[in-house]
């Protein structure tokens, strides 16, 4: 079986109306690996993975959505 998962980690928002978080990045990462390892599913992260836990790259869901389909 062939399985994948996309996972998001967004620690910062282009809004005012958000405030940044601390912790959402290293969480993704975290359940990114559980899933390699116990798993057996191929991850794809959001950031990348080489990409610091704390970056303020954002997101755009024109990428989420280019990603999913």
């Amino acid at each position: 079986m062939n399985r994948q998962a996309l996972i998001v980690g967004i620690n910062t928002y282009d809004t005012q109306h958000l405030k940044n978080l601390t912790s959402p990045a290293k969480d993704a990462d975290a359940i990114a690996q559980l899933l390699i390892d116990r798993g057996n599913v191929q991850v794809r992260r959001l950031p990348a993975f080489n990409t610091p836990v704390d970056s303020t790259t954002p997101i755009r869901v024109k990428l989420l959505r280019s990603l999913i389909v």
